[in-house]
């Protein structure tokens, strides 16, 4: 083979040895392992959506997107805001509790859900920690801005 010659020889499959078992390992790893539907970005969307939907005509509640993924909630007149926010590069919805007075340091500032499509009806975003809903979460937290209901929450 001379320099001009545009054939290299690590093209050569006559040189190779002979496929392995690893070939064929390699091609069912490929098949079991490939790409799965995405199911929680669109949960997620409709998610963020009935929660809008859901909370639309409460009293003083500002509503603000910020982000195709993000919303932010808070009260007129009150210091502090909730952040919502779907995270497609790992499929995960948080809540963030930004900028509450009198809030103990130490405390968790986010939480982290994960979907599961096979629980309820149309699937059901669970805390990756200790466990705890998304929805009941925002009930929750939405309970931080209005004192006045805190009793009947």
């Amino acid at each position: 083979m001379s320099p001009a010659d545009p054939k290299d020889a690590d093209d050569d499959d006559s040189a190779a040895p002979p496929q392995t078992s690893l070939a064929g390992l390699a091609k069912k790893v490929r098949e079991r392992l490939g790409p799965e539907p995405d199911v929680a970005t669109p949960a997620a969307t409709r998610t963020l959506a009935a929660v809008v939907r859901d909370l639309k005509g409460m009293p003083e509640l500002l509503v603000t997107r910020e982000h195709r993924y993000r919303l932010r909630l808070g009260r007129r007149g009150k210091v502090g805001s909730i952040g919502l926010e779907y995270h497609p590069n790992i499929r995960a919805l948080e809540i963030g509790y930004l900028n509450f007075p009198g809030a103990d340091p130490t405390t968790v500032k986010l939480h982290r859900y994960t979907f599961f499509p096979d629980k309820g009806e149309t699937g059901e975003w669970q805390r990756m920690d200790e466990g705890g809903e998304f929805i009941e979460d925002v009930q929750t937290a939405l309970a931080r801005f209005y004192p006045e209901i805190q009793d009947d929450a």
